[in-house]
């Protein structure tokens, strides 16, 4: 009866494995490969922008009377700017402003006047920290040093120029892979002592406003 059993036993067996095709296949394990994020490269971008630049120099008085250090230079400007990346959070860029018409003059309210044969510029290197808000969108903080150089064309004053610590701030939109738009606020110089002025103890403050285009390569 037992040989009966083994046999019915091991004639269901084979039949079961003629079934299956008459082989077990063994079972590989599933080896998961880690994904390779790989780093963002740098990568080099020039630009070209308006910038409207302005010189204020705050009123002081000089026995008792202001004195004509009060008032504004102002000019529209041509900016040209060229920088790298390192990664998405921080960039180093260099900065030129030059104006493209005469330095306008206002003092004490009075109606602005050209200034013929007048120069306001600016040349600049800082270090850019970036923050990515959207895959196209950034915002970033410039902080640097630089030197202002005003040509006012009067042979008076001369030629009025100050290095120093300059910073800025800003936004920048990714149109295309390549081609971004900026717009930004740098302050330029914030202090007494600006070379050339009448008083070295007049508060000179040297800004701009700038928007344009850069172009990734």
């Amino acid at each position: 009866m037992k040989k009966i059993t083994v046999s019915i036993i091991a004639a269901l067996a084979m039949n079961a494995f003629a079934f299956a095709g008459g082989d077990i296949a063994p079972v590989e394990p599933e080896v998961t490969v880690p994904e390779v994020v790989e780093s963002t490269p740098g990568a080099f971008y020039v630009g070209l922008g308006y910038s409207y630049m302005n010189a204020h120099s705050d009123p002081f008085l000089y026995e008792r009377e202001a004195t004509i250090e009060e008032g504004d230079l102002t000019s529209n400007s041509l900016l040209l700017l060229a920088g790298y990346k390192y990664n998405q959070y921080l960039g180093l860029e260099a900065r030129y402003t030059m104006n493209v018409d005469d330095v306008e003059f206002e003092y004490d309210g009075y109606p602005a006047i050209d200034l013929e044969d007048s120069d306001m510029t600016n040349i600049g290197i800082y270090a850019k920290g970036m923050y990515p808000v959207t895959e196209e969108l950034d915002v970033y903080a410039l902080l640097g040093y630089g030197q202002v150089t005003i040509d006012t064309g009067i042979e008076y004053f001369g030629d009025l120029s100050e290095s120093g610590f300059q910073w800025g701030l800003g936004a920048s939109y990714d149109v295309t892979e390549n081609i971004g738009v900026f717009a930004d606020y740098t302050r330029l110089y914030d202090d007494t002592g600006f070379d050339g002025y009448l008083d070295p103890e007049t508060d000179v403050v040297v800004d701009s406003i700038n928007v344009g285009m850069t172009y990734t390569f």
